[in-house]
């Protein structure tokens, strides 16, 4: 009979690092982005088209950005579609 192996004790700095590691962000915990994903530009079109000007809905919908944010894409998304 061959003996058998026992698995490798976890040492306390590999638990330790574990701990130290920074929270993972949901989509609705993520700090607000400077950048638009394509999902958040398509979730915009959605939510115009479901709220209108209703920018606090808005950015409610859109969970990633700020209701300033929100409003400065409105800005720019209407002037470029009406160029």
């Amino acid at each position: 009979m061959g003996k058998r192996r026992l698995p490798p004790l976890r040492s306390k700095k590999n638990s330790q690092q574990k701990r130290r590691m920074p929270p993972l962000y949901t989509a609705a915990a993520r700090p607000p982005q400077e950048c638009w994903s394509i999902r958040e530009r398509v979730n915009f079109r959605i939510a115009i088209g479901r709220f209108g000007q209703d920018w606090p809905r808005v950015a409610q919908f859109i969970s990633t950005k700020s209701t300033g944010q929100i409003c400065v894409y409105a800005e720019e998304y209407f002037l470029k579609r009406h160029t």
